[in-house]
């Protein structure tokens, strides 16, 4: 993960790709998402200084212009219930007959999400792929904080 004056610039590059792409008008509108006054914003951009909580959030705004490479990860850290995916598997039978009746893409998907870190990806997955994965991870993360605190977990918006 990057910090100080590199996770500043970086910040300052998602901003302006954001703003590029036209989802986004301006900083101030980007202070407004956070929450924060626009004057927070040249801070994160300055100083690289960000609140931890902040994080998950800035990873998931900035996924459709940024992938996790931009902040200095290898993927979106995320939280797993061993349990709750005991029993889904438990539910929907054994993952190892449900891979083996899958179709290749499908396992070169699995394997690339299951991909040990360090090991070479396949020449399929470019920039583009990582990004879907790592949007995968952030919007369970979310459903699975909003299960964890008793709230009704909402519907993902298209």
């Amino acid at each position: 993960m990057l910090s100080g004056k590199d996770l500043g610039r970086a910040i300052e590059q998602a901003i302006d790709k954001k703003i590029a792409m036209g989802s986004a008008k301006s900083k101030a509108e980007v202070a407004r998402h956070f929450k924060i006054k626009p004057p927070s914003i040249h801070d994160w951009i300055n100083k690289g200084s960000i609140s931890k909580e902040k994080l998950p959030e800035l990873w998931n705004y900035f996924s459709d212009v940024v992938g996790s490479e931009h902040w200095g990860l290898k993927g979106y850290p995320i939280s797993c219930d061993h349990h709750q995916i005991t029993e889904v598997s438990d539910e929907i039978g054994s993952l190892d007959k449900l891979y083996s009746k899958a179709s290749s893409e499908k396992q070169a998907i699995v394997d690339f999400i299951l991909l040990e870190e360090g090991k070479e990806a396949p020449g399929w997955a470019d920039s583009d792929a990582r990004a879907y994965v790592d949007s995968l991870e952030l919007k369970v993360r979310r459903w699975s904080e909003q299960s964890d605190n008793g709230k009704k977990p909402k519907k993902a918006r298209a």
